[in-house]
């Protein structure tokens, strides 16, 4: 039986494959499309979700796991290990951060550490991922949880959006709707951080938006050793031109071409480009 489990939401965008290897078990978020519901990542994955963005949809929301998803998934992983961390995609937005908390008082006096990122995607994933290898390496619960903590003020998400129209379809941003009027001619910029989504730029032309991120990236990152995951809403290319740029320009120890999970393509929208990152 291992000391801890780590344990996140399916908003933490993690590769799948490393989330396998350090054993990082994730609980599905969900998707309301048109009639239908589905489970992220499970029922539905991320390029037939972009695909089914560009038809007709009548019906798109999100929401989270209920209490009983939620103490099902604990007393699963209590099988496993004698402690769990739990980090969720930001409690501003979200209501997976207070589900998490209310199964954990649930099944107290088992130890359930909660943790709020105070962000999403792959921002949320080197969080993840920070606990993940401290617990891997055999660290106690609270070290495990210090670690994570101790990520998050390091970690950044920086977007160049298509456009404003799907996080205003999905009502979690108003400053969205008050801006998406004047952004209609230019591709919006996006930072997630500190527990809050803002707009940091705008450009006029998507090249422009892209050489804009990287040379934010640039700015914030220097010639530190950096850690960086690419996220694209089914710009595949486009994702792949940018690592081989980032590779080119910057001390990378760690490089990721993610897909955006369908439960965020929702609020980003077809088209969308993103850098999670932290330097060391």
């Amino acid at each position: 039986m291992k000391e801890v489990v780590v344990a996140t939401d399916s908003g933490a965008n993690l590769p799948r494959p490393l989330a396998q290897q350090l054993g990082v078990e994730i609980i599905p978020l969900w998707i309301q499309m048109n009639d239908e519901s589905y489970r992220d990542g499970v029922d539905i994955q991320p390029l037939e979700f972009f695909q089914r963005l560009k038809e007709r949809v009548r019906r798109l929301q999100t929401s989270q796991p209920s209490l009983g998803e939620f103490l099902e998934f604990y007393r699963r992983l209590q099988e496993k290990a004698r402690s769990i961390v739990s980090i969720h995609v930001t409690s501003r937005y979200s209501g997976v951060f207070q589900a998490a908390r209310a199964a954990a008082a649930e099944l107290a006096p088992y130890p359930i550490e909660v943790v709020d990122s105070g962000t999403i995607a792959m921002a949320q994933g080197f969080v993840v991922l920070a606990a993940a290898r401290a617990a891997a390496a055999g660290a106690s619960l609270a070290e495990v949880v210090e670690r994570a903590r101790a990520a998050i003020p390091k970690v950044d998400l920086i977007a160049a959006l298509e456009t404003l129209e799907y996080a205003v379809r999905g009502g979690r941003l108003a400053w969205a709707a008050r801006m998406v009027g004047n952004l209609l001619q230019v591709k919006p910029l996006v930072r997630v951080a500190n527990n809050d989504v803002g707009l940091f730029g705008q450009a006029r032309s998507r090249a422009k938006a892209i050489r804009q991120l990287l040379d934010t990236l640039a700015q914030r990152v220097g010639d530190a050793s950096v850690h960086i995951a690419i996220l694209h809403t089914g710009a595949v290319e486009e994702a792949q031109r940018l690592k081989e740029e980032i590779l080119a320009r910057f001390r990378c120890v760690e490089v990721y071409i993610e897909p955006v999970t369908p439960v965020l393509g929702v609020h980003a929208g077809p088209g969308a480009l993103g850098l999670a990152y932290y330097v060391e």
